[in-house]
């Protein structure tokens, strides 16, 4: 036991130093969107759609459908879910679900607040109709994003945010995504006990990373 002890930290420091490589250089090359790429999407949906938010997320979606394949899920609107974290209640509709990768539609029509959680990935909020205000640390002013903006949440930090009326964005987490989705169900599991939308979350996030897995994609 003492000859364990003492190799210890260096089964720590090899441990630590694998996980730091795969974090730099593997997880990376794993992405399959290109937050640019997103961003184009986004900025010529919103110049070309107008203000209906269905034909924004058909127009999206058949872009992203166009540049990615079966990468992501065609647009389909009974398979919406609602969505309660951090306080904050919205619907989502999930285009893909992996390992290193989600991209979803999210927001409310009738305005909703609360915290964005310490998430193990980088958060890529693009806002298609209406605004996201958000409360930084240290600064009393909102910072505000309108349409055709993107909110860029770095994992490990957390922000207060507020979609104060209609507010629809698409969303790309890029990272380690398994230990994100605590976050997306203690809420369900903690307060409001929709056992419906639980099995939908679990149901439809399960399906699409086996899809993603049957493709290749981690």
């Amino acid at each position: 036991m003492a000859k364990f002890f003492k190799i210890l930290p260096i089964i720590i420091a090899l441990l630590y130093a694998g996980y730091k490589y795969v974090d730099t250089y593997v997880l990376p090359s794993l992405f399959i969107f290109d937050p640019k790429v997103l961003g184009q999407i986004v900025t010529d949906a919103v110049a070309t759609s107008g203000d209906n938010s269905t034909i924004l997320f058909r127009t999206i979606n058949s872009a992203l459908r166009k540049e990615y394949g079966d990468h992501v899920n065609e647009l389909n609107f009974d398979d919406w879910m609602f969505n309660n974290a951090g306080g904050a209640m919205g619907s989502m509709f999930i285009q893909h679900a992996s390992i290193t990768e989600y991209l979803i539609f999210f927001g409310t029509a009738i305005g909703t607040e609360g915290h964005t959680g310490v998430h193990t990935a980088n958060d890529y909020f693009y806002i298609l109709k209406g605004e996201q205000w958000v409360h930084e640390l240290g600064n009393p002013d909102p910072v505000v994003y309108g349409p055709g903006s993107v909110h860029v949440l770095e994992r490990g930090t957390s922000q207060q945010y507020s979609m104060p009326t209609t507010c629809w964005a698409l969303e790309l987490a890029q990272g380690w995504i398994p230990p994100m989705l605590p976050f997306g169900f203690a809420d369900a599991l903690s307060s409001t006990l929709d056992i419906e939308t639980i099995y939908r979350t679990v149901y439809f996030t399960g399906k699409a990373m086996i899809e993603s897995l049957l493709r290749g994609k981690v």
